[in-house]
């Protein structure tokens, strides 16, 4: 699997489908991706196990890499801190009195 944007990330797929789980790297506001489906006919139509576990990794890997670019709308970069934060904690981040010299 490639890398998450964020710290912590959960995989929902099952044989025929594709989930992911994305939390935010503060409070664990979890965001789930859309629902991507296993378009190589479902694991029946393929008969031969090897080629049917091929093809899902390959989807699988796919499914991730789209839901990763999606979570960029749902989560925001703090520079500070190098985390991916949900709208609401990046709301409160940028609302914080700055230090002196910051």
């Amino acid at each position: 699997m490639s890398i998450s944007l964020t710290k912590r990330t959960v995989d929902y797929s099952d044989p025929e489908s594709f989930c992911f789980g994305f939390f935010c790297d503060f409070c664990e506001k979890e965001w789930k991706s859309q629902i991507f489906h296993f378009e190589s006919g479902g694991f029946s139509a393929i008969e031969n196990e090897i080629a049917r576990q091929l093809i899902w990794a390959q989807e699988h890997k796919t499914a991730f890499e789209k839901a990763n670019l999606e979570a960029h709308f749902h989560f925001s970069h703090n520079p500070a801190t190098d985390e991916w934060l949900c709208d609401e904690c990046f709301e409160n981040v940028q609302n914080m009195p700055k230090k002196h010299g910051n």
